[in-house]
């Protein structure tokens, strides 16, 4: 019957994991077939247009973008060279020098302040030059600038007066590479030439949209503005607008416009396939993808069942036994993984629940063993306090001021013993009147032999403490360093250094021993302790349970063989 009842969970065992088993199975089949689907139709018909139509979009905005400010510029360009005839300073400048009213060096500089007011502080300009065509050697230029004006004059001012006989009242846009030069005839009201205006354009200024374009679309940009740039772009074939057509290996945009005094042709040209090589990478990768996971599914199907499927049925069995209460079960599980780990772990919690039972039991105990011990060390405390009081008042009515304050101090000690109304943490002040009732005690017993200083800074009196630090540090120094030595000294110092109080107990008596330095490590390091070294080593346990590894106590002999107890707390806000 025995058997037949353990072999009942087995087979609903068996079964389960088959289920589970197969719905695995079916959900990795699903996560595979479904999204391949779905990925597929939304690429070829979503994802692909969608980014060639922004694509298209995109190079759109951008390239109209970029013809509205660059021609924004040539306009302003154009418009300021009119300004030169509807200002009228350059005329009135020419009627008075060629009717002999003014010299030539005044007109010289009335033609050269004029041009430098109008043009040096315009980016869009290299220089300006206007000369007379009467007397073109009697050319004027902007100071900034004046190494290129001088250079065109010299270069192509022969050209320049020959193209300005066929002008009219139009400008005109020539020059060859990044030299750009405006040229414009200079009118009277009678529409007589009398001069030449001349602006040297800023390439990179005029076309920086243009530019910013290239580079941002890595696009060739072939431009064609009045007799200045590539020519043949003015082709009839060359349609206006986008054009991607499957013969050519580039997207092209065309862009033309014919303004009053000027015309601009513009043809950008963008490489297909690097600008859509991101959706044939993306397919290619989407197919090699899928196909990699076939071979990928199988392995975590054998994965599931290995790691998962067979460890969760161990654990599961494992815990429907320590709910029975079997204590110390372990399951067979290993790896690095998480679940090798909680398999681990699960193991260890249940070998150490027993421990830590049994270990809880043990602290309880010598806790109850702890609070018996200072039960009896009281002795009663409270009748002790009252029969100490009657016996300070009798010494004090007889005039023994030593009595007296010996009972005072003892008094002090029992009320620290007692736990100050179950207070756990206190200020130093208060510490240190327990820590001064004990050295009156222990002067009174070593007469002029003890010597004991303080150290303390006023700003350390409020710094708070565990209960009974100090003064079971002054009884083993008293016990272990003043008593064998026969007497000697003790040095209190108390200061705050930033966020920690540093508390310093030095003694002159007798040095650490060898045979005591490894009871004081000991002490130290939390080892249960009887005999001399119980009070440090209740310190040294308590300040580990309050700060953790925040305070720190330590116990060493400097240069001088003093024996020095120096303890880092940590002060908190609030």
């Amino acid at each position: 019957m025995k058997q037949e009842k353990e072999s009942k969970p087995r087979r609903s065992l068996r079964s389960v994991l088959g289920s589970l088993r197969a719905q695995v199975v079916g959900i990795m089949l699903l996560c595979y077939f479904i999204p391949l689907l779905l990925l597929g139709t939304f690429i070829q018909t979503v994802l692909l247009r969608g980014i060639r139509e922004k694509t298209e979009a995109a190079l759109t905005s951008g390239v109209e973008n970029a013809w509205t400010l660059t021609t924004q510029r040539i306009d302003r360009v154009i418009g300021l060279s009119r300004d030169a005839v509807y200002d009228g300073e350059l005329t009135d400048a020419w009627t008075r020098w060629s009717s002999g009213a003014i010299t030539d060096a005044e007109y010289l500089r009335l033609s050269r302040s004029y041009l430098d007011r109008k043009y040096s502080r315009e980016n869009l300009f290299v220089f300006a030059a206007y000369f007379p065509v009467s007397q073109p050697e009697l050319y004027m230029y902007t100071r900034s600038g004046n190494e290129d004006a001088l250079r065109f004059l010299r270069e192509q001012q022969a050209f320049t007066l020959a193209m300005g006989e066929v002008l009219d009242t139009r400008s005109y846009f020539w020059g060859a590479g990044d030299e750009i030069f405006l040229v414009r005839n200079l009118m009277t009201l009678r529409m007589e030439c009398y001069g030449m205006l001349v602006l040297g354009i800023n390439r990179a200024e005029l076309f920086s949209d243009l530019d910013s374009l290239s580079e941002t679309w890595d696009a060739g940009i072939r431009l064609q503005l009045d007799g200045w740039g590539e020519e043949g772009l003015s082709d009839a074939a060359l349609a206006e607008g986008l054009a991607d057509t499957l013969d050519s290996p580039d997207l092209r945009y065309v862009r033309t416009g014919d303004g009053d005094d000027y015309s601009l042709r513009l043809l950008v040209t963008v490489n297909r396939r690097q600008q859509y090589r991101q959706m044939h990478q993306f397919r290619l990768l989407v197919v090699g993808m899928y196909l990699l996971m076939i071979p990928i599914l199988l392995l975590i199907a054998r994965y599931v069942q290995k790691r998962i499927v067979n460890p969760v049925t161990l654990l599961s069995d494992a815990s429907r036994r320590i709910e029975a209460g079997e204590w110390g079960i372990t399951v067979p599980m290993q790896g690095g993984d998480e679940l090798g780990d909680l398999g681990q772990a699960f193991s260890r919690m249940s070998r150490h629940i027993e421990e830590l039972i049994e270990k809880t039991y043990t602290e309880e105990i010598n806790l109850k063993n702890a609070q018996i011990q200072a039960l009896q060390s009281r002795i009663n405390p409270h009748f002790l306090n009252n029969a100490l009081e009657d016996i300070n008042w009798q010494a004090r009515m007889e005039g023994s001021a030593t009595i007296s304050g010996m009972v005072t101090s003892l008094s002090v000690l029992l009320n620290a013993s007692m736990g100050r109304k179950d207070r756990r943490m206190v200020t130093l002040r208060e510490e240190m009147e327990v820590a001064e009732a004990y050295i009156y005690f222990v002067q009174q017993r070593f007469g002029e032999d003890l010597t004991v200083t303080r150290e303390v800074e006023e700003n350390a009196l409020e710094s708070v403490v565990p209960l009974l630090t100090i003064q079971p540090v002054l009884e083993n120094a008293v016990e272990h360093g003043i008593a064998p030595a026969g007497g000697g000294k003790i040095h209190l110092s108390f200061c705050r250094q930033g966020d920690c109080l540093q508390m310093v107990i030095l003694n002159t008596g007798r040095a650490i021993q060898p045979e005591d330095r490894a009871k004081i490590d000991a002490a130290l390091c939390g080892e249960a302790m009887t005999g001399n070294h119980l009070g440090l080593a209740n310190i040294a346990n308590r300040l580990r349970l309050i700060y953790g590894d925040r305070a720190s106590i330590h116990i060493f002999s400097n240069e001088l063989c003093e024996t020095v107890v120096e303890m880092q707390l940590p002060q908190d806000e609030g």
